[in-house]
């Protein structure tokens, strides 16, 4: 008799489980399917190297990637941007040893959906990653509406000059609004304002932070990458020479990965 190979069971129990209910944290798995551990990271880590599984860095948890739902169950456009990211961004980590976002356009605000943020210790972790940068003070959200096409820029504008704060005011200053948006177009690449939100590392340095689009093969504009530093490490020299070719070779890189 044909004995039954247990790793490849218990493989499948926890592919079964993903697509029963996905993403699941490493202990939610072990609940599910009575795994331990160490033989579930081995699982785990098999079923990544092979393609069928992947990890989110900023939340820690794991889902089928979307080649093997593509047939039965399509992943949205955050989580095929956010799996094809999440590679690239490790990546570029380890080469400018600064954390980088992903963010897409969501209504009145980005929103981002990846981040190495967890890995620099010198950052404050954000505690939800679902967090939502603003259009006009954000690199990322700079980025994205100067270089969207006009449509859907018009409708952002739309979007906030209805807004009952300071952003929805800012949007009524067309001058500014204009000049910022074709600033940014000249630059090719959205600069965050320094002040925006107060945010500094756990020094009590400002942050400063940068953006790049994202586009598919065609052109569209589907997100934006952006990398942070604290104020002061470089110049305008520097930062051009030394960031943004990596940060831009970067976003090619997942686009080129994008599950179709």
């Amino acid at each position: 008799m044909v004995k039954a190979i247990d790793s490849v069971a218990r493989a499948m129990q926890v592919l079964d489980q993903l697509q029963k209910a996905s993403p699941l944290t490493l202990s939610e798995l072990q609940r599910c399917t009575g795994i331990n551990k160490a033989t579930l990271l081995r699982i785990l880590k098999t079923l990544s190297l092979s393609g069928w599984v992947i990890k989110s860095l900023s939340e820690n948890k794991y889902s089928l990637s979307a080649s093997v739902l593509e047939d039965s169950k399509p992943k949205s456009l955050e989580a095929r941007l956010a799996e094809a990211a999440a590679p690239i961004l490790d990546e570029l980590y380890d080469i400018l040893a600064w954390p980088s976002d992903i963010a897409i356009c969501d209504g009145d605000r980005m929103k981002l959906i990846e981040t190495t943020c967890h890995r620099a210790e010198s950052f404050p972790y954000r505690s939800s990653i679902r967090s939502r940068p603003e259009f006009l003070y954000s690199g990322v959200g700079r980025c994205f509406l100067a270089l969207c096409d006009a449509k859907e820029r018009q409708d952002i504008i739309n979007r906030l000059k209805k807004l009952p704060n300071k952003e929805g005011k800012l949007a009524h200053d067309t001058v500014w609004l204009n000049q910022m948006i074709e600033q940014t177009r000249s630059l090719g690449y959205g600069v965050r304002q320094s002040s925006y939100y107060n945010h500094r590392t756990t020094s009590g340095l400002s942050i400063d932070a940068i953006a790049v689009p994202i586009k598919e093969p065609g052109g569209k504009l589907i997100g934006c990458l952006s990398v942070a530093w604290p104020q002061g490490s470089f110049i305008q020299a520097s930062l051009e020479k030394a960031v943004l070719p990596h940060l831009r070779r970067a976003a090619v890189d997942i686009a080129k990965r994008m599950p179709s």
